[in-house]
């Protein structure tokens, strides 16, 4: 019966009960436990970020400590989806062919993009262009590069090993964490979990109704038309990038995948094949991938299917990130 019971909890996304990378003595799971909450506040200094886990969100909810000084991150069940776009979606590339792809092990993810706080506790630095003192805390930090993240050295080598710099911002999360699986998410990971069960082209279960100015975007990110516009390095929030979770989350509860900064993966740019098993994108490339659009996009670009590429130095005005824990 117990065993039964922890499947039905896989199946329904709450999460279970299963062993990644060697644990630390703090890191007690049970199979409720749906997410992981890492404690940054002792900033660069400190000599490790406690971990813990939650059974289900706060009972008043995600608050600013979640999107400063604790890094937040919901379990995803493994699972099989079809990626990419069906040949009617409205402004689809030619690069999202439909194919099925199996998810073999639960991952953690981030429940908000990076924050700017966040960054600046874990790197010591504040790189983003929209770092007015009053309002940068909750805002996805951004002009941050692939190798920022995952480090100029072994850090870009993947697919060929997941190694990352030991200064790099993932360097320095798992070492401080003991967890040797935080990462950025592969391609398929980040649109597994942005889909959260849904093959519209949004993540709320609708569809685009124009390519511009759309309604249905507008509930649930911030882009061009309904405050990305303004690029004043000091305008308030309501302009240019959004603070964490300002908007309506998908069905897995997490925020702005559509929509405030383009989200870094992991892959170089591949086509697609026809079936797929745990994909990691090509064995080699020029541009890694990116994924959701940002403040800066029109409504097509925000697609849960779309995709944009960027060489893995870039440095961009709207460019961001979310991290991954993949089990093993």
């Amino acid at each position: 019966m117990r065993r039964m019971i922890f499947w039905m909890t896989i199946m329904l996304g709450a999460g279970g009960c299963l062993s990644d990378d060697p644990l630390t003595a703090d890191d007690r799971r049970t199979e409720n436990d749906l997410y992981m909450v890492v404690d940054l506040s002792g900033g660069m200094s400190a000599s490790n970020y406690p971990v813990s886990y939650l059974s289900g969100v706060p009972s008043g909810g995600w608050t600013d400590e979640h999107k400063t000084t604790k890094l937040v991150m919901r379990r995803i069940p493994a699972g099989t989806f079809t990626m990419g776009s069906p040949s009617g979606e409205l402004s689809r590339s030619d690069d999202e062919r439909q194919h099925r792809v199996t998810l073999t092990k639960d991952f953690y993810i981030g429940v908000f993009e990076v924050t700017q706080r966040q960054w600046e506790l874990v790197m010591g630095n504040r790189p983003s262009y929209f770092s007015n003192t009053t309002y940068y805390q909750t805002r996805p930090v951004e002009q941050v590069t692939y190798s920022d993240i995952r480090g100029y050295s072994v850090g870009t080598h993947w697919p060929a090993n997941d190694a990352v710099d030991a200064e790099s911002f993932m360097g320095r999360l798992r070492a401080k964490t003991g967890l040797a699986t935080l990462d950025l998410p592969t391609e398929s990971q980040w649109e597994y979990a942005c889909r959260a069960g849904t093959g519209t082209a949004l993540n709320s279960g609708k569809n685009l109704t124009v390519i511009g100015n759309c309604p249905n975007v507008s509930e649930i990110g911030r882009y061009w038309y309904n405050g990305g516009s303004g690029e004043s390095q000091d305008c308030a929030p309501n302009m240019g990038t959004a603070p964490a979770g300002s908007y309506l989350p998908n069905t897995w509860g997490l925020y702005d995948m559509h929509g405030n900064v383009d989200e870094w993966c992991l892959d170089w740019c591949e086509t697609y094949p026809e079936v797929a098993q745990d994909p990691g994108g090509a064995p080699t490339g020029t541009s890694r991938v990116m994924r959701g659009g940002s403040f800066i996009s029109l409504a097509w670009g925000c697609r849960s299917a779309g995709r944009s590429v960027c060489g893995q130095d870039c440095r961009c005005i709207d460019a961001g990130f979310r991290v991954v824990r993949t089990l093993r």
